[in-house]
């Protein structure tokens, strides 16, 4: 989440001097969560017969929930395909739901809250200067590499499109 957080700010240069503001990096991370969904989809098992979205699920069939998928719902988000700091509220599934949410959420979150203040409080944007390297993994939505270079407060940021 937070290379891909920093690969969207990274794209996106104009976004960085929004998020001096108060409350802006919470906001960050929540709209990074939900546009980056950890996880490509959570697979479980139905445990008694349902419909889902016209469809018969009966008991002890696989269901995957796709949770890119769940989070670009244009039925819950507003404008779903725009990276949007603003957007509030921000109902994401990045951490899952239910008896199945993610028991360290809060901590994941304190931990990129942390992370971006300080990349925030010492740089005035980060430029991608490479190719980006996917995880090969159906399961992880994760960047192997990603070269980028920070740019010190004081000095000027070059406004380029990402190679």
């Amino acid at each position: 989440m937070a290379s891909h957080t920093l690969l969207a700010l990274a794209q996106r240069p104009g976004l960085w001097p929004a998020l001096v503001a108060p409350d802006a990096v919470p906001a960050l991370v929540e709209e990074g969560i939900r546009w980056t969904s950890p996880t490509h989809h959570l697979v479980r098992r139905a445990t008694a017969d349902t419909e889902i979205g016209g469809t018969t699920v009966r008991a002890g069939d696989w269901v995957a929930a796709w949770v890119a998928s769940a989070n670009r719902d244009e039925s819950v988000f507003d404008d779903p395909f725009t990276f949007d700091i603003r957007r509030n509220p921000n109902r994401h599934l990045g951490f899952g739901g239910g008896p199945h949410y993610c028991i360290g959420a809060p901590a994941s979150r304190l931990a990129l809250v942390l992370l971006f203040e300080e990349l925030v409080k010492r740089y005035a944007a980060v430029e991608l200067t490479g190719p980006l390297v996917h995880l090969r993994s159906n399961w992880i939505n994760g960047l192997v590499s990603m070269p980028v270079r920070a740019v010190p407060r004081g000095q000027p940021v070059a406004v380029r499109s990402a190679p």
